[in-house]
């Protein structure tokens, strides 16, 4: 009985930690914020949160206006002409100033250009708008 008991609390623990795991661990999303904008430090991505989350996004020479969504620890960046999925992946903070994005999916069937585009993530810094 001693073991049974010893295994179901094993088990409730471990499921703790996983499930703990798996929270988030943020208190704002990045479209939460105002006053500044996401940028990569090259500027190929960068988004304002305080104009719907609405940005920039460029590859090969090539520039997309894009709107970026957050839903939980999920990211969707549209090309905002289009109205289509340029690219999918999760998010979280790097530390309080820095974004990560990261396990990128492109959308290879309506952007084949993005078939060339290796990024796995972005790291994007705070930048105070008006700089």
């Amino acid at each position: 009985m001693k073991r049974l008991c010893c295994f179901i609390v094993t088990i409730a623990l471990l499921a703790g930690a996983v499930l703990g795991g798996c929270a988030p661990a943020f208190d704002k999303s990045p479209d939460k914020y105002s006053g500044i904008k996401w940028v990569t430090p090259d500027y190929s991505f960068r988004f304002n949160p305080s104009d719907d989350c609405k940005g920039n996004y460029n590859f090969n020479g090539t520039k997309y206006n894009i709107q970026v969504k957050f839903d939980g620890s999920h990211v969707s960046v549209t090309d905002a002409d289009k109205n289509k999925e340029l690219f999918y992946g999760d998010w979280l903070y790097e530390d309080d100033k820095h974004l990560y994005i990261h396990s990128i999916t492109f959308n290879t069937d309506d952007f084949e250009e993005l078939k060339e585009n290796y990024s796995e993530f972005y790291r994007l810094n705070q930048e105070k708008i008006g700089q």
